[in-house]
């Protein structure tokens, strides 16, 4: 497969041709580029020609320039990202119109945006850019020459992750990605400045506008929180406002992740990999990780752990900087001729930010002999050229041993960067409900396959492997850091894969996970905000089981997945209707019949017919010898009457009274299969499987409701609740089935109002 956009695609990178055969991962099928002493003419019907140039075109080089990201037209993105559907210029030109300062009501400038747990420790003044600027007599800018990483620097709060990703797309890679979080069409000029700004971040699977005022926290006419290095350049302060807000104060930025700030800003999925140490956790196939990162226009740092006993930045002897960060912006894979034949070597390029010659002095650096073997037209075809100061290839083995980290942040589809080729993806929005869907981690059997679940189809097979299917999992709790205010906490998450055996029916239920193992799972159940990870299984079909650690831990979640190729994903829910199930019958009990008849003449009255109050008596009498047995609530039998009373007269005559009773053994007889305790009280979690065993199949938003409605403080269901529960729903199959007309019920609003309120 040619890989026109970037280098040729590497060959297996440990297999046997390339002197590696300890590992078995499988690699692209083409070979890499072989390195001559002199540059050759290229046939342009070669295979080299076709990997450079493209199909169809002739031998010329591919310019270094064609490697750089590639900008869609962002004409209608800047529409959609920086004027949408938002009020911002309505408020803007009403402030201008009125000849005031716009305030945010929703994000005062005062303590409560500042801090939530606890009193600030200074004395904050909130301060225009105009009165900070005009210290030292000058005037506001947003922007100074445009956007560097020195235009934010970390104050105060411990929002150093924030800091990280906001100079990560400041680079000039990544501008685009920059300007549809900042958009550029704003500033303090007159005639347009009216006291407010605007930001875009990604907030679980939506772009989401932020409008803020410029009023920022200031002590003694100091920024003490993310300010420029130039004192007037104000962008930096306003974006972290925003993000401040978007999260309900600036305190709950304190302390998080770069990874989570990378998606907030571009939407994307962040992968990390530690490459050395005791923790490493380098995949076998790393290489055609990056190669592929690489074509679809991925975001992908490094960094070198600062030295033992130190906090800052410290130049090593070799060149590189620990305790700093660097980017890579491109990999090669080459065949040089020696002695001994054909050496593959593999090649990495590596920016660092500073811009300047402080760059890695080892092999393949910039003044390293190795370069001497290549002659300069030949360096050029390959694209092996330096960009800019502050740019170095080394030798991928000994980036490896240098570097301790490497982060991978892949773009959804709908990112400005044009790209040879795109993720597909999927996602789903979710809730972990107490008592119903928050059912825990594997081992808690009787619970864990309550959790939602979520069927992936894994058939078109990866680029560099034939047999198995590559994508990546995110699972996000949502809305936990705006929460912290409330003491909300971020519980543990992960998720568990396994086989799907078609001839089940969807969801599956308990009796599956008895016989199945899970194949595959998250590495550890984690207390962050997000948990991802990359997956590679084999073409076939799979249920994904998103859940907390405990039980009845409830959170919302957001659940997406990357796929490599066109495979899918797809909920697991089922449409809801009454199923044609003969009911547990129950033994015949001919006295306790005829107590029944007996009973009911004496008290029906002339009408033949018995009234809630009435009824009460019989049902108690005949439940009474229940081992647990609690006396049903009149407002049980008034559910009762309501079920069967067809002219709504509020009363039941001895046939349906007869009906009635036949009915409630036999649902008292799945209560008791299900009353796994024998304590009278049945696990909400055993609801969907009770309602099906009694005949309906019900999506998971309806059981949650039941379960809502139905269930106790611990999460249990009484055997009257049970019996109300089962009645309500042959209530409602009736009525819809009454009014039914084409596949929908139709009703006046005196008919449904009627039908729900006697219900």
């Amino acid at each position: 497969m040619a890989y026109p956009s970037r280098a040729p695609p590497p060959i297996p990178r440990y297999n046997q041709r390339s002197g590696g055969s300890n590992h078995g991962s499988p690699g692209y099928a083409n070979e890499p580029l072989q390195l001559q002493t002199a540059p050759p003419a290229v046939p342009s019907h070669s295979h080299l020609s076709h990997l450079y140039n493209g199909p169809g075109s002739g031998p010329a080089p591919i310019s270094p320039s064609n490697r750089s990201p590639r900008y869609k037209d962002t004409s209608d993105a800047h529409n959609r990202f920086h004027r949408g559907s938002s009020n911002f210029d309505q408020i803007r030109m009403d402030c201008l119109r009125r000849g005031i300062m716009f305030e945010d009501p929703d994000f005062p400038a005062n303590d409560t945006s500042l801090y939530y747990s606890r009193t600030p420790p200074y004395r904050f003044e909130w301060k225009r850019p105009g009165e900070i600027a005009g210290y030292s007599r000058q005037k506001p800018s947003f922007f100074i020459d445009g956007s560097t990483r020195f235009d934010v620097k970390q104050g105060s709060l411990g929002d150093c992750w924030v800091v990280a990703a906001v100079a990560c797309l400041t680079s000039p890679d990544h501008q685009e990605l920059f300007r549809r979080i900042v958009p550029a069409d704003q500033g303090f000029q007159d005639g347009w400045y009216a006291g407010l700004f605007r930001f875009n971040f990604w907030h679980f699977g939506k772009w989401k506008e932020v409008i803020v005022d410029d009023r920022l926290p200031t002590y003694r006419g100091e920024l003490m929180f993310v300010h420029s290095h130039q004192k007037t350049e104000f962008w930096g302060a306003l974006l972290e406002k925003a993000y401040a807000k978007l999260y309900g104060s600036y305190e709950a930025l304190k302390g998080g992740n770069v990874a989570d700030a990378l998606t907030d800003f571009t939407g994307g999925i962040t992968e990390g990999y530690i490459l050395r140490g005791p923790n490493s956790d380098v995949p076998r196939n790393i290489v055609n990780i990056l190669f592929k990162a690489l074509d679809r226009q991925s975001l992908i740092g490094c960094c070198i752990n600062s030295l033992k006993g130190t906090v800052t930045e410290t130049e090593l002897s070799n060149g590189l900087i620990a305790g700093h960060a660097y980017s890579i912006t491109d990999l090669r894979e080459i065949l040089l001729m020696s002695d001994r034949g054909q050496v593959p070597v593999t090649l990495i390029r590596v920016r660092n930010p500073w811009g300047t010659r402080v760059e890695w002095r080892g092999p393949w650096g910039d003044r390293s002999a190795e370069w001497n073997s290549i002659p300069d037209p030949e360096k050029e075809r390959m694209g092996l050229v330096f960009r800019d100061n502050g740019e170095f290839w080394m030798d991928f083995n000994d980036f490896l041993k240098n570097f301790d980290t490497v982060d991978i942040c892949n773009l959804t589809p709908d990112s400005p960067i044009d790209m040879p080729r795109q993720w597909h993806t999927t996602e789903f929005h979710g809730r972990w409900l107490k008592g119903f869907s928050a059912g825990g981690r594997p081992i808690l059997r009787d619970t864990h396959w309550c959790s939602p679940q979520y069927r992936v189809i894994l058939r078109d097979t990866d680029e560099d492997d034939e047999k198995m299917c590559s994508f990546i999992i995110q699972l996000m709790q949502k809305d936990r850091r705006k929460m912290k205010n409330k003491g909300e906490r971020l519980v543990y998450i992960g998720f568990v894969v396994y086989n799907y055996i078609a001839s089940h029916q969807l969801p599956l239920k308990k009796d599956y996970f008895d016989h199945n193992d899970r194949v595959a799972s998250c590495d550890m159940f984690v207390n962050s905000r997000q948990i991802i990870q990359r997956l590679v299984l084999p073409p076939g079909d799979y249920i994904i089981i998103p859940c907390a650690y405990d039980v009845n831990e409830e959170a919302e979640f957001y659940l997406r997945f990357f796929f490599e190729n066109k495979n899918t994903s797809e909920g697991t829910d089922e449409p809801s209707e009454k199923l044609d199930i003969s009911l547990p019958q129950p033994h015949p009990d001919n006295e306790q019949e005829e107590q029944f008849r007996r009973f009911f003449y004496s008290v029906s009255g002339e009408d033949m017919e018995v009234n809630p109050y009435e009824l009460l008596k019989s049902l108690n009498d005949g439940l009474k010898k229940e081992s647990v047995h609690k006396d049903l609530s009149v407002e049980a039998c008034k559910c009762f009457i309501s079920l069967l009373d067809i002219d709504n007269s509020g009363k039941l005559g001895y046939t349906e009274f007869l009906h009635l009773w036949n009915l409630l053994r036999s649902w008292r007889k799945l209560f008791h299969q299900f009353d796994t305790e024998k304590c009278g009280m049945m696990s909400s979690f055993e609801l969907r499987r009770a309602l099906l065993s009694a005949g309906f199949k019900l999506n998971s938003s309806t059981v949650a409701a039941l379960v809502f409605k139905y269930s106790n403080v611990h999460n249990q269901i009484s055997l009257e609740n049970f019996f109300c529960c089962l009645a309500k729903l042959m209530k409602l199959f009736n009525i819809y089935q009454k009014f039914r007309k084409n596949g929908h019920a139709v009703f006046t609003i005196e008919q449904w109002l009627e039908q729900s309120l006697y219900s």
